[in-house]
């Protein structure tokens, strides 16, 4: 793993909660993204999580209160794109926790068709 890189935190498929297995809806669209777009896997680190809190080690890095996913991290601050969808942790670090956000930093990241409205 590379602390230069945004890194994605997904919820693992097929969690379990309350007894049922389920997949979360949010980190699928992600998943279906990064499926037809894959050279983006190369340019984040992608970390699947449990659904039991704490979420691996997003707590640490965006503080207990933010452990939603999806995620996207950017330890070393944001780049030249990222500011106008990230917001900042209680422990300082720049993060983007809305899954369209991520859509759209994606999108314009690497000059991706639109999503339709």
């Amino acid at each position: 793993m590379n602390d230069n890189k945004p890194r994605l935190y997904l919820l693992k498929a097929g969690f379990i909660d309350n007894g049922e297995a389920y997949i979360c809806p949010y980190c699928t669209r992600v998943e279906g993204l990064l499926a037809l777009f894959p050279f983006i896997r190369h340019d984040i680190d992608i970390f699947y999580v449990d659904f039991i809190k704490p979420r691996g080690d997003l707590a640490e890095r965006v503080g207990n209160d933010l452990q939603s996913c999806p995620q996207l991290v950017f330890l070393d601050g944001d780049d030249e794109l990222s500011t106008t969808w990230s917001r900042t942790a209680s422990t300082g670090v720049r993060h983007i926790t809305q899954t369209d956000f991520i859509f759209n930093y994606f999108i314009s990241k690497y000059q991706l068709p639109q999503v339709h409205p």
